[in-house]
């Protein structure tokens, strides 16, 4: 089977953590501020408890009864909390028209983060009409304070002419805008637009290091396409254990054509032992997410295996699918909350 390079058909997705670390004398003065009014130390307050810390047990309800204290004084970062809140339910039923509410109140206000995820809501439909115009448009406020995110968002849009008419020249401006802010995704696009030659002159050295940067920060997909490179040996010396390292990293994430991948090089002894029973559990993986040709290479491979060893890979398959149940699900959205 051919090595299949990861697909950009579908848009990004987009997943960051903010964390916020306090000693006991900043804590107080933080609750202080927050109980004499201070908006954003009660935004701050509603941070920490939102995600615990050893100095104040983590409580939904507590986090949320801040940010609503802040968002009462116009507080973006409240209302985009709020939004994150009704997105996931944390705290709350989970509410899409809630959070379109909070969303849109941040981004009027000219909130980039407001605005990115108010976009996502549009792109997908949750809790507002589907329509693309109006997520690129929201997409293109945010970009214009210089959100990656966003940035990135917008070359998706552009490269896919979703909401706009495609321009591949534009797509390269954004995603060029947003890798050099080092956002994985990004970078993970860039180097696939520089290895097929979309809207920049093909390039496979250009497209080898973009990609390796996006998987250096471990984007699924930047990882396959390193792997199917170093398979190949395009942009960089052929290497089949490169090759595997890189393919298992995006596989064990759930990134179906690294599966797919991963499946041909047990299939084959390529850079691993030979090993049937790995390779149909891994081609049976891709198959599920619909990998072209998984199928046919699963039901060749299973005509030399016993059916013990299709048993065996199968029950693999199975109890990998339940340690991941969210990894198979490759077309989400993840809301944004910017680290202030």
């Amino acid at each position: 089977m051919r090595p299949s390079l990861a697909q950009t058909n579908s848009p990004a997705q987009f997943t960051t953590i903010s964390t916020f670390v306090v000693d006991r004398t900043k804590l107080d003065e933080i609750k202080r501020r927050a109980q004499a009014g201070e908006s954003r130390s009660q935004y701050l307050l509603g941070v920490i408890y939102r995600q615990g810390t050893r100095l104040l047990a983590k409580s939904d309800t507590e986090a949320l009864k801040w940010f609503r204290r802040a968002a009462g004084q116009n507080s973006t970062e409240a209302e985009v909390a709020l939004g994150i809140a009704y997105a996931s339910g944390a705290g709350v039923s989970r509410d899409y028209v809630e959070t379109a509410r909070w969303y849109t109140k941040a981004a009027r206000a000219g909130d980039s983060t407001g605005e990115y995820n108010l976009g996502v809501l549009y792109i997908m439909g949750q809790g507002v009409s589907q329509n693309d115009s109006q997520a690129f448009e929201w997409f293109a406020k945010a970009a214009a304070s210089g959100l990656a995110e966003a940035e990135c968002m917008l070359g998706v849009m552009y490269n896919m002419g979703r909401g706009i008419k495609r321009n591949r020249n534009k797509a390269v401006e954004f995603q060029r805008a947003a890798a050099q802010q080092g956002l994985a995704k990004a970078e993970s696009e860039l180097g696939i637009m520089y290895f097929r030659g979309e809207g920049v002159h093909k390039n496979f050295a250009e497209a080898f290091r973009w990609s390796l940067a996006g998987a250096k920060q471990g984007d699924g997909p930047a990882e396959n396409n390193v792997g199917y490179m170093y398979k190949s040996g395009t942009g960089v010396k052929t290497d089949y254990k490169e090759a595997v390292r890189w393919f298992k990293s995006a596989a064990e994430q759930g990134e179906p054509a690294a599966q797919a991948n991963l499946g041909d090089m047990y299939a084959t002894g390529s850079g691993v032992p030979l090993d049937y029973v790995e390779a149909y559990k891994w081609l049976s993986l891709a198959a599920a997410q619909n990998v072209k040709d998984a199928t046919k290479v699963q039901q060749r491979i299973a005509g030399v295996m016993t059916e013990r060893q299709v048993s065996t890979a199968q029950e693999r398959a199975s109890l990998w699918m339940q340690q991941h149940p969210a990894a198979s699900s490759q077309e989400q959205y993840t809301y944004y909350e910017a680290k202030r």
